[in-house]
């Protein structure tokens, strides 16, 4: 179990900037009830960390203001790539005969 920051000046996505004290707020006044939609609210997960950071911050401070537990909560969905893929990873990828003609055009 995480520990919520204690302040409301706490930044708890650091990517995006977003704070204890919007999360909370966010909770309360728009009724979010999930990670998911706190992502599309306040873009808390949308980082280059994709919620790798502060996913289980975000989660427990929802909880918390909710008055339920992070588990009823749930957990931001994820989506490939699981993990940041650089470009030249991309392009290291075996790639068919079919695949560079499709481009070539």
């Amino acid at each position: 179990q995480f520990l919520a920051p204690p302040k409301d000046e706490t930044i708890v996505c650091r990517c995006e900037e977003v704070t204890a004290g919007q999360i909370r707020d966010a909770a309360k006044r728009l009724g979010v009830t999930g990670p998911n939609q706190m992502k599309a609210f306040l873009r808390c997960g949308m980082g280059p960390c994709q919620g790798r950071l502060c996913g289980p911050t975000v989660v427990e401070l929802i909880a918390e203001t909710r008055g339920t537990t992070p588990a009823e909560i749930g957990y931001y969905r994820l989506r490939p790539p699981i993990k940041p893929v650089t470009l030249a990873e991309l392009a290291a990828l075996p790639q068919t005969e079919a695949s560079v003609k499709a481009v070539v055009r």
